[in-house]
């Protein structure tokens, strides 16, 4: 156009979109597009002021570069891992570098990959990335190279020209999750310009890493990070987001316990679906978990953000085809506990109790099956003469270690699990949804006893959550159950939680067990003692009052749970300010633990502080003086 001609700019625009219709024209802008974006024809600075080399022999250089399957336009986060990698596999000039990036199936080790392939592009003279699922998939990857470099025609041939190559080469193992195929046989034993990436689920594999810093274990992603990825996928139709999707998204991305591929996924699902909000979504999967997350099987494939398609629930599934039976029986057994601290010591105490166990009510035919099955499995881990084999139980969890089902906290040393690899296992479980949570149940029951020693109280205050995971999937579970949970949560001081099982202890005793049954006054004082420490003192007093008094006829005055029944209620009398009372009981309590217990002992020296207190209370003090004297010398002697 000549200048001034301004006016005819729209006749100039239909010439140019005539011309672009033209079939060669327009398959001379795709290859000008497509060499761009894959930098075909780039030229060095090195050439700026000689001979430019041809497209030809350029792109030699970069050749299996196509093989690598594109990062996703989304990618967000995990930065600090990403500068991980590309120092491992960048630093080591002159020697090969090994990086294993290990984790859960679903937490990102793919796109971490080729994140690291994409921002390192420009180091490698050769790229090559391989399908590691099989040796099959990796030879028939490797023989294709070999074939289009004129290397071989087999696969040792290129392991052989990596060992010699002086050129810049990178190969990506992807997926190398298979326990039985031995990778090792695929690396060269040295390659002094080489550099190896390989993602797995086998943590196992982190012993073939080879430099410093060569080992990632990809976890979670930040919640920030997690939050930001689904909004970008969510909204990557234009859609616009409210304050309260946003809200949500935080929300979503802590569901998922910031697993990358459900975010993805969800994110995928929202975008596709019209009219789908990020709230509404939330919503649908806090009440079906499974369903939402399989949804995304069902999207077209112009939907999916990745090729394969496989849900987060495929992707475990199949790992746990690999499991050993005794792993998939463990498994169900943890399915129905909370997903974190999940300790030896619930299986080893339970295993060593579960002879001497008793429970006050008759069993169902649940609950016996439940027992019968937990006792069974329990046996294959002790000795022939009842001793626990430490050995055999954490070969059984090293096989789920080993496909990172479940992970080992190493500054708590318990195991845990993924907030969704625990949602998924009880998917897994071959049981009736009943019959499972009860076998659960019977796990923990059996692994609680009457032990006053610190290792056993600290070991019950552990159980908190477990026992809530269980009460929270089945609120209605049995009695017998509920009877040693309750010590559970007075151990971890949740006094209503106490008192509501203890109330409903009680009831079922005194319609099921005979009216002097001595569990229905053990129920009894501990619903009293509950509600002391709820302050709920007129209550308390109603109940301990009835307590004494049967301990007194059935088990005699200075047996010791009478004792302990008197404390109690003196305790409750001079909360309420009725101190001449509780004088008078614990003045029978110091007596009678004087000539049973002796002297010096902590429960005796314990009811003399408390008669010392009352004392004080009563205007008394010389007298609460002497006994406090004497208190603290015995402890000076004894403690």
């Amino acid at each position: 156009m000549e200048g001034g001609s301004w006016e005819r700019l729209g006749e100039a625009m239909q010439h140019a979109n005539a011309y672009l219709q033209k079939g060669d024209t327009n398959q001379k802008l795709e290859d000008v597009v497509r060499a761009s974006t894959e930098r075909r024809g780039m030229v060095s600075t090195t050439h700026a002021a000689g001979k430019i080399s041809s497209t030809v022999e350029v792109t030699k250089r970069i050749t299996g570069i196509k093989r690598c399957p594109a990062l996703t336009k989304f990618y967000t986060g995990y930065e600090d891992e990403n500068a991980q990698v590309i120092a491992c596999i960048t630093e080591g000039k002159g020697k090969l570098c090994v990086c294993v990036v290990y984790g859960l199936g679903g937490v990102g080790k793919t796109q971490l990959a080729l994140s690291v392939v994409e921002r390192t592009w420009t180091e490698w003279d050769h790229i090559i990335y391989v399908d590691a699922s099989s040796a099959e998939a990796i030879e028939k990857t490797l023989e294709e190279f070999g074939t289009a470099k004129s290397i071989g025609q087999g696969y040792k041939d290129v392991i052989g020209w990596m060992e010699s190559c002086d050129e810049r080469w990178l190969v990506v193992f992807d997926n190398a999750d298979t326990p039985s195929m031995d990778i090792k046989e695929y690396i060269p034993a040295r390659a002094p310009g080489g550099s190896i990436i390989i993602t797995t689920r086998l943590p196992d594999l982190a012993n073939l890493a080879n430099g410093p810093g060569c080992v990632c274990h990809l976890s979670s992603m930040s919640q920030t990070d997690g939050a930001i990825l689904l909004v970008k996928i969510a909204s990557s139709r234009n859609q616009c987001l409210s304050v309260d999707d946003t809200k949500a998204a935080e929300a979503l991305v802590q569901d998922f316990g910031c697993l990358a591929l459900a975010i993805v996924h969800a994110g995928a699902y929202i975008a596709h679906s019209p009219g789908m909000t990020i709230t509404e979504y939330r919503s649908l999967f806090l009440s079906q978990r499974r369903r939402m997350l399989d949804e995304y099987n069902k999207l077209p494939m112009t939907a999916k953000l990745d090729k394969r398609g496989d849900t987060v629930y495929t992707t475990w599934r199949m790992c746990y085809d690999q499991l050993k039976p005794e792993s998939c029986e463990l498994l169900w057994l943890i399915a129905y506990l909370h997903y974190d601290g999940i300790s030896v010591d619930i299986f080893k105490r339970a295993a060593e109790n579960m002879h001497s166990h008793t429970y006050p009510l008759p069993p169902t035919d649940l609950e016996s099956q439940a027992r019968n099955h937990v006792k069974q499995y329990l046996l294959a881990f002790l000795d022939s003469d009842g001793t626990w084999d430490t050995v055999k139980f954490a070969r059984v969890m090293a096989n789920l270690s080993s496909y990172s089902l479940i992970d080992f906290d190493r500054v708590n040393l318990t195991y845990r699990m993924h907030v969704l690899v625990h949602d998924w296992a009880k998917t897994a479980v071959s049981q009736t949804t009943e019959l499972a949570i009860e076998r659960t149940a019977t796990l923990l029951s059996l692994s609680i006893d009457g032990g006053e020693d610190a290792e056993t109280l600290a070991y019950k205050r552990q159980l908190g959550l477990h026992v809530t995971s269980v009460l929270t999937h089945r609120p209605d579970i049995a009695t017998n159950h509920r009877k040693d949970y309750r010590e559970v949560y007075r151990r971890t001081g949740q006094w209503s939680q106490v008192a509501r099982l203890a109330q409903h202890v009680l009831e079922v005793f005194q319609e099921q067990l005979g009216e002097d049954a001595m569990e229905i006054w053990e129920a009894m004082s501990y619903l009293g003692f509950a509600y002391s420490q709820l302050g709920q003192w007129n209550d308390a007093i109603h109940l301990q009052e009835q307590v004494l008094n049967a301990y007194k006829r059935l088990r005699g005055e200075e047996h010791p749970a009478t004792l302990t029944s008197m404390n109690n209620l003196a305790s409750t009398y001079s909360h309420l300010g009725r101190y001449n009372e509780a004088e008078q009981l614990q003045v029978q309590v110091v007596d009678a633990r004087k000539r049973v217990l002796g002297e010096e002992h902590p429960h005796t020296l314990t009811s003399m502080n408390n008669l010392a207190l009352t004392y004080s209370h009563l205007g008394r003090y010389n007298e609460a003086e002497q006994l406090q004297v004497q208190v603290l010398d015995a402890c000076k002697r004894v403690c």
